[in-house]
């Protein structure tokens, strides 16, 4: 399989974007230093905003490093009755990073009932899971979801340890529910993904498809999990339970490009064909919207 890059621009007014999930007419966005739910049209305008979190910064200002929740990724789930979008910090920093916003989304042009939940007792069984972070640093990148689980990705450029993290939906959401009860319990999947340059692909974003997963992976000239390096290119695969079928690299005319990518969604599918959209960070603040053919 080939990932063609066929068409890119820039997203006018949203910043750092980190996760992409459609909802109806309406794409949403979430960035990992900003403050809102950006919400944007089929045609990639954006329409509008919600508050997820407050911050000590202005508008369009993106949030110190220390201080972000640092959203990276999104995925909505039908839960009593209604469909609600889940967005993920990271963990990465404890406990400024282990957090969930809920937003209720069952009219897609005008999200209601933000509710914050702490992830703190999930992400702590997280680190101290070894199949999960060996010896290094929790940091969840994409999550997707079917009508029974729900998965978080481990990026693991610099472990090593690309991991799948799926859960039982319903004990899952009860957690949710009830934050400051046992969490649930794991089943762990690890995948090797390729190298560029010799630096590790890292897990960025994911899209069910099926019974299967569409995922997007990173590489950075980074020597850490923390600190963002020159971004050298990103990989589209695709997984069913523990195995890879097919990781291709992002290329236009036949030369790999070194985008970010950090969401994706399934424009249209068949066995060996995907038009996919995508988005991008740059690390300084910027974010692009690609059309990827995947045959």
């Amino acid at each position: 399989m080939r990932a063609t890059l066929r068409e890119r621009r820039m997203l006018e007014g949203l910043q750092s974007a980190s996760a992409l999930e459609r909802v109806g007419d309406f794409y949403f966005v979430v960035g990992d230093d900003a403050c809102d739910l950006f919400r944007l049209d089929v045609n990639f305008n954006g329409v509008g905003t919600t508050r997820l979190c407050e911050a000590n910064t202005r508008q369009k200002q993106r949030i110190a490093k220390k201080a972000k929740p640092d959203l990276e990724a999104m995925c909505c789930v039908e839960w009593n009755g209604k469909p609600e979008l889940l967005c993920f910090g990271s963990g990465s920093l404890s406990p400024a990073r282990d957090v969930c916003y809920r937003v209720d989304v069952t009219n897609p042009a005008s999200p209601q009932d933000v509710r914050a939940v702490s992830l703190r007792a999930l992400n702590d069984a997280l680190r101290g899971n070894p199949q999960i972070v060996g010896a290094y640093t929790l940091n969840l990148e994409a999550a997707s979801c079917t009508h029974n689980t729900i998965s978080l990705f481990q990026r693991g450029n610099i472990s090593g340890i690309n991991a799948r993290i799926e859960f039982d939906l319903r004990p899952f959401m009860q957690f949710l529910d009830a934050p400051h009860s046992l969490p649930p319990a794991p089943r762990v999947f690890a995948y090797a993904l390729p190298e560029i340059k010799n630096r590790r692909a890292g897990f960025s974003a994911a899209a069910q498809w099926n019974d299967s997963i569409l995922f997007a992976a990173t590489v950075e000239d980074t020597e850490n999990e923390i600190d963002d390096g020159a971004t050298l290119g990103s990989f589209i695969g695709r997984m069913v339970a523990a195995e890879l079928q097919w990781v291709a690299l992002v290329e236009q005319s036949g030369q790999s490009v070194p985008v970010k990518i950090e969401g994706i969604e399934i424009v249209h599918a068949e066995e060996n064909y995907f038009q996919l959209v995508a988005v991008t960070d740059d690390d300084t603040g910027n974010s692009e919207i690609l059309h990827i053919e995947i045959r």
